[in-house]
């Protein structure tokens, strides 16, 4: 699942940097991109060696939230998964989220596809810990703004769990960044079960602030021999 989030950023990076609004003209400005939530689907992994196609658009707006979604097909185009995230922008120096400024704004939302249903709405709050581990933030955890990559979060959240959940398929992964953090700073990844059958519930914290940064949700089924 990380590699897989990798490649869909990438993908945003690419459709961003062709519309002239990537991480690079928006630093220039003392403004950077910040993903706030994804919610992602897999319907199937691909294979070793399969080749994929990423493809990603800007799906909506809501005030200060810009919504993308992604659509992960194999060579066939068979439809391996989806998702749809939502960003923010932010002021570099200041640390604060800003509004969407206007030269984002002029351009128009035209997805090529019926937008996925935003990700939006509280998620069920981790009440029972059973798995927990520490991680310090190393320079190779952070990206060019300085603090921590969202796809090392989401690896330190399934991380967490035991080899027998993570030998399954994980099918979906709703993951909320609440805060951020940066090099030195150390890191606490406690996960529990949910309700629903194959449902794990997750929480990321600054050990020095008790600060939530991150909140997830994760449901695993049983691998198709």
């Amino acid at each position: 699942m990380p590699a897989l989030v990798s490649y869909m950023q990438e993908a945003a990076w690419e459709n961003t940097a062709t519309l002239g609004i990537s991480m690079y003209e928006l630093q220039a400005q003392g403004l950077t991109w910040v993903l706030q939530r994804m919610r992602i689907e897999i319907f199937r992994y691909p294979k070793h060696t399969e080749s994929i196609t990423v493809k990603t658009w800007a799906s909506g707006r809501e005030k200060v939230f810009l919504h993308r979604d992604f659509r992960i097909y194999s060579a066939g185009r068979e439809l391996l998964g989806q998702a749809t995230s939502v960003w923010l922008v932010m002021d570099i120096v200041k640390r604060q989220l800003v509004s969407v400024p206007d030269f984002i704004m002029v351009h128009e939302i035209v997805p090529d596809n019926e937008p996925l249903p935003f990700a939006k709405g509280k998620m069920a709050q981790l009440q029972e810990v059973k798995y927990e581990q520490q991680m310090p933030v190393r320079w190779h955890d952070i990206d060019l703004n300085r603090h921590v990559t969202n796809t090392r979060y989401l690896q330190w959240a399934l991380d967490t769990l035991p080899v027998e959940v993570l030998e399954q398929q994980l099918s979906e992964t709703d993951i909320i960044f609440r805060a951020e953090s940066v090099l030195g700073d150390t890191i606490i990844s406690v996960a529990g079960a949910g309700k629903a059958a194959g449902e794990y519930l997750h929480k990321l914290s600054s050990q020095e602030t008790g600060k939530e940064l991150v909140q997830a949700r994760t449901v695993w089924r049983k691998l198709e021999r």
